[in-house]
């Protein structure tokens, strides 16, 4: 080798190491906050006036604002499509919770809870990676606080498995319900909440505003969580705050009952506009917490929820036509004045597949390299967030997914963005049917209010174009025929296993 052959290959060697230095330095900070049941309507960047969200509202001003993010009609799929990048139709089916508070109470022994736990381990269709995992493979340190939900197979090991190397928070998704749990883990520790009562039935103890001396849990992950950002660490960590708030039953600490003073609205109306108000304190903290730290310009934050708006925490409920009283109708038209219109007046709320109960926020802010104050319509979807993230960690993902990554819409480069084919939600059961979009045009199974009466739904198809009609009332398949039978297949598309 003569030596300008090799001073070149020394040159072009050091170039790359330097390449391969400056992109782990530039490789960003990820913390997804994960909301509960948040409609988008619910956040003054998004329109409310009557709840002040003044820190959720600076993250959208500093970043950008999706207008047709989705996320699932209710917690467990959408937390499954989370960490699988894949949709509810091929992600691990969630169960049920409340196994975990019969083992806690002695209404199931070790054995058997353990016996349930291996038969009923969740399972995607697809030998698939984890969120998680993806993340450490991208070389993050990984962490994860407040609830996990995904049904009652959640344990330790399931944490391990799906690649965090902390966890703080609750497992099991009814132990979820109460904001004063017995307990919460730390890893595989259990530990005691101060104050808070025991519990001793499946159900948790629930309270609407507690005592002062009692635990609020969103406290306990806050705490834990800017303890976590506080320890000084050469590598990037990926984390995710997964609020409970604002999912009811309603309630909140006495000390944060903010709203406590709106004489004109009902107590449940006071105490959810106070949980916002929680929820909004934390993202601000969190945001001040990586202000202190210096590392904000290096950390993507995104911000978003696991489904759409639920009013029935707060708005009384109405006798439906089979003589029980509901907070909904068969036909996914919410009922009586929703004094906080978080679905922003689309069809449905919280267990639909129509707009009103996968619609949700989606914020992503990252200085210096997502243009701020910018608004989007780009339809993204949950499980678009784990291809997102190992493209930022330029790492490969093990199995096919459905995701699409979205870094091209963060960073202004439109032209490059990939466009999903389709975006499917599978229908479990009475409320939530099948759905599917493609482009500008949604089918979606809906109750033929024609022919149902009573306890007896019968159901049909329906075709609405999203563009013209986004509050889903103009119901346009006899006039395309064709459109229809095109999307019906991309229905069955779907619902192929992936390979």
């Amino acid at each position: 080798m003569n030596p300008t052959t090799s001073i070149v290959l020394a040159a072009l060697a050091t170039l790359a190491a330097c390449n391969s230095a400056l992109a782990e330095v530039q490789k960003p900070n990820i913390l997804l906050i994960y909301a509960d049941d948040l409609g988008p309507g619910i956040l003054g960047c998004y329109g409310q006036q009557a709840i002040s969200t003044p820190n959720i509202d600076r993250l959208a001003a500093q970043g950008l604002t999706f207008t047709n993010f989705y996320g699932c009609n209710v917690c467990a799929p959408a937390r499954a499509s989370l960490l699988s990048g894949l949709h509810t139709g091929h992600a691990m089916e969630p169960t049920k919770g409340g196994l975990e508070a019969s083992l806690h109470i002695g209404t199931i022994s070790e054995d058997a809870f353990h016996e349930q736990i291996r038969a009923k381990r969740p399972v995607s269709t697809v030998d698939s990676d984890y969120l998680g995992e993806v993340a450490k493979r991208a070389g993050y340190r990984t962490a994860y606080f407040g609830k996990l939900g995904v049904g009652f197979t959640d344990t330790h090991q399931m944490m391990h498995d799906y690649g965090f190397d902390y966890f703080c928070g609750l497992l099991d998704s009814v132990i979820c319900w109460s904001f004063y749990p017995e307990y919460y883990w730390e890893n595989e520790t259990k530990t005691i909440m101060p104050g808070n009562p025991k519990q001793t039935t499946r159900n948790p103890n629930l309270f609407a505003t507690g005592k002062a001396s009692m635990t609020y849990s969103e406290d306990v992950w806050l705490e834990k969580a800017l303890a976590y950002l506080d320890k000084p660490r050469d590598d990037p960590f990926f984390m995710i705050y997964a609020t409970q708030l604002p999912h009811g039953p309603v309630s909140i600490a006495p000390k944060d009952h903010t709203y406590s003073d709106r004489a004109e609205w009902s107590e449940n109306e006071r105490l959810y506009a106070s949980m916002i108000h929680k929820l909004d304190t934390s993202v601000g903290a969190l945001l001040e917490k990586l202000d202190a730290r210096g590392i904000a310009e290096n950390t993507l934050v995104l911000f978003t929820s696991d489904n759409g708006h639920e009013p029935s925490y707060y708005r009384s409920a109405t006798r439906q036509e089979d003589g029980k009283f509901s907070h909904r109708t068969w036909d996914g038209h919410t009922q009586g004045e929703d004094r906080f219109r978080g679905t922003m007046g689309r069809r449905g709320t919280k267990r639909y597949n129509f707009e009103g109960g996968v619609l949700v926020p989606m914020l992503a802010r990252w200085p210096g390299k997502i243009a701020a104050g910018q608004t989007c319509e780009t339809r993204a979807v949950v499980y678009d967030i784990m291809p997102t993230v190992a493209e930022l960690g330029a790492v490969k993902i093990s199995h096919r997914v459905d995701g699409i990554s979205f870094l091209p819409t963060l960073l202004g480069t439109p032209e490059d963005q990939r466009e999903h084919e389709f975006i499917y939600w599978a229908g479990r059961n009475a409320f939530n049917r099948d759905a599917i979009i493609a482009g500008d045009w949604k089918l979606i199974e809906e109750k033929d209010l024609n022919k149902s009466t009573g306890k007896k739904p019968v159901y049909q198809w329906a075709l609405y174009n999203l563009a013209n009609d986004p509050h889903e009332t103009d119901n346009l398949i006899a006039d395309n025929p064709e459109r229809a039978a095109t999307m019906l297949k991309l229905v069955q598309k779907a619902k192929t296993p992936l390979r």
